[in-house]
């Protein structure tokens, strides 16, 4: 039986939302469109391309974190829909968050802000049942289903 993992977003424009990540996929955290801005915008469904330079950080962490376990991260190569939050400072591709049997893990995208957990500043990171994820206004608390 899969595993999965909640998102529940405690606070920020889409308090009350719940995103959840099945194992063996990962989702990006990005921006929602915004008819004012002329910059290249995530959709819910995850149907846009991630640009050149937040491609390459996503094969990156895979890689390192492959070197380090000892064991390849490729199962992450399918991508869940993005979640896709409605606050304007939020990077439209913020961060990754992927899931398998040994961990739940987040990498930040080379944002704007930054990606917290906790508090502190991160930008690769294994995460535990409780945490929570700061990315702009929104926090997300993270809950294993």
């Amino acid at each position: 039986m899969a595993r999965f993992v909640d998102l529940v977003a405690v606070e920020g424009p889409d308090k009350g939302m719940r995103y959840s990540i099945e194992e063996g996929t990962y989702r990006v955290l990005a921006r929602a469109q915004d008819d004012s801005t002329s910059t290249l915008q995530m959709t819910p469904d995850g149907d846009r391309a991630l640009d050149k330079e937040a491609q390459q950080r996503v094969d990156d962490v895979f890689a390192c974190r492959s070197l380090a376990s000892g064991r390849a991260r490729t199962a992450f190569r399918k991508r869940g829909p993005d979640i896709v939050l409605k606050d304007g400072s939020v990077s439209r591709t913020h961060a990754l968050v992927f899931v398998d049997k040994a961990s739940i893990s987040l990498a930040d995208l080379m944002s704007t802000n930054g990606t917290k957990v906790n508090g502190g500043l991160v930008s690769d990171v294994d995460l535990q049942e409780g945490d929570v994820v700061h990315v702009g206004k929104t926090r997300l608390r993270i809950e294993e289903g």
